[in-house]
């Protein structure tokens, strides 16, 4: 835990400590090389601390507006439209723990897959070629 998480409510430190990899709501698939997860928000629901090990990418499947908070404290505020699309790559030691807020007036939702192998160049992957 970081100390800018120190003046965030226990219940959130709490959470961010036991984190799990449970990175979306819904498994829908899972091979040797990928887990595909969908995450559907109604205004105001959040989906709570979880943490990212694997690279990912997310795909907005609808526009609106969402709240972020990481682990650090830091504090997100993301616009999407449908089709948006972001990839996130991490060394072999980081991580990355944050919460999901859906703060606007519309249904949020996403496919999240997360890679098995690293997306990093000359990295050790298990990716193969099909």
């Amino acid at each position: 835990m970081t100390e800018s998480s120190v003046g965030m409510p226990k219940a959130f430190r709490d959470e961010i400590a036991n984190a799990g990899e449970r990175v979306g709501q819904v498994l829908v698939s899972e091979t040797e090389l990928v887990r595909v997860w969908h995450i559907s928000l109604a205004p105001g629901e959040r989906l709570g601390f979880h943490r990212h090990e694997l690279d990912y990418c997310w795909i907005a499947l609808t526009s609106g507006r969402s709240r972020s908070m990481h682990s650090d404290g830091n504090t997100v505020v993301t616009d999407y439209r449908a089709g948006d699309c972001k990839v996130f790559a991490f060394a072999a030691d980081e991580a990355m723990v944050h919460d999901l807020t859906n703060i606007g007036g519309t249904h949020l939702a996403f496919t999240t897959i997360e890679f098995k192998g690293s997306l990093r160049v000359g990295e050790t992957s298990s990716f193969k070629a099909i």
